[in-house]
């Protein structure tokens, strides 16, 4: 499954997104620092007041009042110290940490939540050593493990922070149902699909406020650098369906979505998690997104239909008059 260029360039292309994630990991660990350098304590204080305070100042309450609620006891100042440490290890990790390699058979949905709950370390050392700072910590109440924490505690505002991640996975183990549950705030899971693949895996994502792809070229991820949203891609190399539902290009469903290619065969055999009936109806489900309406030529005569009524009986004849006196002047 090694595709080493792929995912040279999906990272390339997530570059400004990990960037920004590490700049938060950044600016939480230079506050846990500062919060370290700052709370000194008595012992401290009285070395900087020097001898001139001595037996004037009292280095206790000094400390008190410069720190505004007290120095941090021994607890708060190992929790900072700790955080410090995890966030220290996640600044420094490689890009290989927003890389994920599903083993064939295994759950992808599985994997990127194991590594988003790594990842997420970040948000919890964030919130604690903000806790410490405010006073408030409480070891029973923010009892927050530091080596991760998972994607379903992550607050709005962390979802839209969230790191980016290349997944290389079989495509016969690619479920749309399981990752539908991860696509929020600015989550961003390109998804490097090794053959064989259901046609159009994807299809059930596509809703108004994701960018979902299935493409053979690495170039559509230029496309969602500026995109405030979700993105899902799919980079395949087989013969499954390709399109792009991009939400800001219009507000109807068939005018957001763009289909490029359809498979010539319907899928006869079961692939994985989908049954063959299941692999026809993503196609289908496919198809009846960029569907363009069509308008009737009598407006009278639809609405009739669509309240059940042929025009055979002297009842509906009776609504169907009834409906086009109601028609405003000029309209057909």
């Amino acid at each position: 499954m090694q595709s080493d260029e792929r995912v040279v360039a999906a990272l390339s292309a997530l570059g400004p997104r990990i960037a920004l994630f590490r700049f938060v990991v950044s600016g939480t660990l230079e506050r846990a620092r500062n919060t370290l350098a700052s709370e000194s304590g008595p012992s401290q204080t009285r070395i900087a007041l020097g001898d001139f305070a001595a037996g004037l100042i009292d280095p206790d309450r000094f400390a008190m009042i410069s720190s505004g609620s007290g120095p941090l006891d021994a607890v708060g100042r190992a929790v900072v110290e700790c955080a410090a440490e995890a966030l220290e290890a996640l600044l420094h990790a490689g890009d290989e940490d927003f890389v994920v390699d599903v083993h064939a058979g295994a759950s992808p949905a599985a994997a990127i939540r194991a590594r988003m709950t790594t990842l997420g370390a970040a948000f919890g050392a964030a919130t604690l050593v903000e806790l410490v700072r405010r006073r408030t910590y409480d070891p029973v109440q923010h009892d927050l493990p530091l080596e991760g924490y998972p994607f379903e505690k992550w607050t709005a505002a962390e979802r839209k922070l969230a790191p980016p991640l290349v997944i290389r996975l079989d495509g016969r183990d690619l479920d749309a149902f399981e990752l539908a549950p991860l696509i929020d705030g600015c989550v961003r899971l390109i998804l490097l699909v090794e053959e064989p693949s259901p046609p159009a895996p994807l299809a059930r994502l596509v809703s108004p406020g994701v960018f979902v792809a299935q493409s053979g070229d690495m170039k559509v991820l230029e496309r969602v650098t500026d995109f405030d949203g979700p993105a899902v891609i799919a980079v395949m190399n087989g013969a499954e369906a390709r399109f792009v539902h991009d939400p800001r290009v219009g507000s109807a469903m068939w005018q957001r979505i763009e289909v490029t290619h359809m498979p010539d065969a319907q899928p006869r055999k079961s692939l994985g998690v989908r049954s063959a009936w299941q692999q026809r109806d993503d196609l289908s489900h496919l198809k009846a997104l960029i569907e363009e309406p069509v308008l009737p030529a009598n407006p009278a005569e639809a609405r009739l239909a669509a309240v059940g009524g042929n025009g055979s009986d002297p009842t509906d004849r009776l609504t169907a008059w009834l409906l086009d006196q109601s028609t405003p002047a000029g309209v057909p």
